[in-house]
């Protein structure tokens, strides 16, 4: 029997972008894990920030790659900080959550094509992850997404080596 691996004092830093993208009609654009192996969850569709683009640059920019679809970015929701152990790495991602419109959808296929679904954010056929994000754009769709930028941390950091 292996022992599971040890995560790295330090976490590895991510900085990432995601729409929240409603339709009008109680619905938003999701992210359907790709990983045909697990049982499916949703989170928002988005990804990393590449040094030297602005956060949302980023988002626009991944929007048109995994879906062809050109967004129009309204305003910052959320600031999303999660510390936590996956595969052995110990992370810390910050995730800037903006309000955004679905504009063109682009000739051509995605270059990296995703899964999208559009769904009631209480109604995924799978988890909406992460659970905080979720109650946001549940609180958010609801009260017409008024509040002013909510600061997320989900902290599951490991406990430090003995």
């Amino acid at each position: 029997m292996s022992a599971e691996p040890r995560p790295a004092a330090e976490p590895v830093m991510s900085v990432r972008a995601r729409a929240v993208i409603p339709d009008g009609e109680g619905r938003v654009l999701f992210d359907r894990t790709h990983h045909f192996d697990r049982a499916p969850f949703y989170w928002l569709p988005g990804g990393g920030v590449e040094p030297g683009e602005t956060a949302e640059e980023a988002v626009r920019r991944e929007l048109i790659e995994e879906a062809a679809l050109v967004i129009r970015v309204q305003r910052l929701l959320y600031v999303s900080e999660n510390l936590f152990v996956e595969s052995g790495d110990y992370r810390h991602e910050v995730i800037l959550y903006f309000l955004a419109e679905a504009g063109e959808t682009l000739p051509g296929a995605p270059t990296d094509l995703r899964h999208h679904e559009w769904h009631p954010p209480v109604a995924t056929p799978g988890p909406f992850l992460p659970p905080d994000v979720a109650a946001a754009v549940v609180a958010d769709l609801r009260g017409g997404f008024r509040r002013p930028v909510q600061h997320l941390v989900t902290d599951e950091r490991p406990s430090p080596p003995a």
